[in-house]
Order: C-alpha cells, then structure tokens, then sequence
C-alpha cells in the first residue's frame, strides 16, 4: 500500500459532550495530515512531494480544498495515545488530486479505522486562484503515493 502516515496527539479539547472526539475535530486532523504531508514533510515517511506543494512563493502555485467528505465509522474516545492518519493519492487529475484517508485509533489493541475521508484537492496560481495544470515534477512527485480508491458508503 502507497501510504504515508501522521501520528497525531489528541487534545483535551477535542471532546464533545458527550465525552468522545467531536466530528469537528476530525476536519481538523485532516488539515494537519495535508499540511504534515505536503509541506513540512513531517509524516512517518518522507514523500518527496512536500517539495512541490509548499505555497512559500505567493504567486506559485497552491492547493485549495474544493470539497471533503468524511464518514464515521466508529467512535473516538479521548485517550494519551496518538491517532494515525493514513493518507494517499486516490485520483489524480490535470489540475487536481484526491487525497484519501482513513484515521486509526492508536488506542485500540488491534487496527480501528475511526473514520475515512476524501478531500477533493484543486491547484491554483497563487495570484488568480484559477486552476492551473500540476507541473511534471509535481505530478512525478504524487505518483508514488498514488493507490486504491475509497469506496464511501454514499457519492
């Protein structure tokens, strides 16, 4: 599998009411994981594409959420250990890509996805936010980490 991984801690204040990790939080794991992955390089494994993805130039080129989806699967309770967002390039297009995830409970004695998302990815020129064509060494960049699809239970 064409993975790379970001361990994660929770916080105190990721809980809701009901004394498990709020929906909302989720989006925000999500966040972190594209930002650990394309800009930092702060995952398990180092990618490569962080190089093409970083948004330092602010005319360059840039990536902007156009849409996400996430599914529950399960709950998330608080707990001191980390999550793991596993991530990968489930599409790639002209001037877009899917970035597919599924969030595992590092609490759990055996391997528990918690939920499974897909985040709809469009590059665009960092002065008209119009979309513009992945470069080849971008495109080069993202094709190792390119795999299987999710299958959502809706879309």
């Amino acid at each position: 599998m064409a993975r790379t991984r970001v361990d994660m801690e929770l916080r105190w204040g990721d809980q809701d009411a009901y004394g498990h990790v709020n929906n909302v939080a989720f989006a925000r794991f999500l966040e972190e994981a594209r930002v650990r992955t394309f800009w930092l390089g702060s995952g398990r494994e180092r990618t490569g594409m962080e190089r093409h993805f970083r948004g330092d130039d602010p005319n360059g080129p840039k990536m902007l959420v156009a849409s996400q989806q996430i599914e529950y699967t399960r709950v998330l309770e608080y707990s001191e250990r980390p999550i793991t967002v596993e991530l990968w390039i489930g599409k790639l297009g002209g001037s877009s890509l899917e970035v597919h995830y599924e969030i595992v409970d590092g609490a759990a004695a055996e391997r528990s996805v918690v939920a499974k998302a897909i985040s709809h990815i469009v590059i665009v020129d960092g002065s008209t936010l119009r979309p513009v064509r992945l470069s080849e060494v971008g495109r080069a960049s993202v094709e190792p980490w390119i795999d299987e699809p999710l299958r959502m239970r809706r879309g």
